[in-house]
């Protein structure tokens, strides 16, 4: 029998088509959807530590990044049922100078899955571009991801933005990130902070429905 540790190190490894066979047997097996991409995502986040500390590189981030994507697109399906959530319409990106981007591409699978309309603006997204595309979307929540305290401040400079539009409380603004923190988000003025994917979807169906 197929094991967590195992699809995880085929992560790392980069062994996408590997990690996805073991993936389908957990989950024939009776593995919990939620639980495997738990672990899955708790190796990106020790990857992204030594990372920090100069003990991987980008390369072996990107290879298992990649794999990563590969084997989410198998547990998405699994993780919850689109029809018991509603339907509304969620603006994703990662900030401006920030080009970290699985995080925030966790919250948007799970985010699918759960029943929600995700629009992903990528990366190294400007204030103004998060503004224009909330518009134009007619959006119930804007989700505003910083992977680096050197970032952090592109969330509140959005919502500063947002206020001076005189568009607070058109939509949910969302921030979340390694680095933030709930007393960030009050501090700031932000509407939802979570802790994980999982918790964020919680919050907005709950907020939204």
């Amino acid at each position: 029998m197929s094991s967590i540790a195992e699809v995880r190190q085929n992560m790392v490894d980069g062994d996408g088509d590997a990690a996805v066979a073991l993936t389908n047997e957990l989950i024939a097996g009776g593995t919990p959807a939620q639980e495997i991409m738990n672990g899955l995502t708790e190796e990106m986040g020790l990857l992204g530590e030594k990372f920090e500390n100069f003990e991987v590189f980008l390369p072996d981030l990107m290879i298992a990044g990649d794999a990563f994507m590969q084997i989410m697109s198998v547990l998405k399906e699994h993780l919850v049922k689109a029809s018991d959530a509603p339907s509304k319409t969620v603006i994703i990106g990662t900030v401006k100078g920030d080009y970290h981007d699985i995080g925030k591409n966790i919250v948007g699978i799970v985010l699918q899955a759960s029943g929600f309309n995700v629009v992903d603006l990528g990366a190294d997204v400007d204030p103004v571009a998060y503004l224009e595309a909330a518009r134009k979307e007619k959006a119930d929540v804007v989700g505003l991801s910083a992977l680096m305290t050197t970032t952090m401040p592109g969330q509140e400079e959005f919502i500063k933005l947002v206020k001076d539009a005189g568009e607070k409380g058109k939509y949910l603004v969302c921030v979340g990130g390694a680095p933030t923190s709930v007393e960030w988000a009050e501090r700031i003025g932000a509407d939802v902070w979570s802790f994980d994917a999982f918790e964020c979807a919680a919050k907005l169906k709950k907020l939204l429905g």
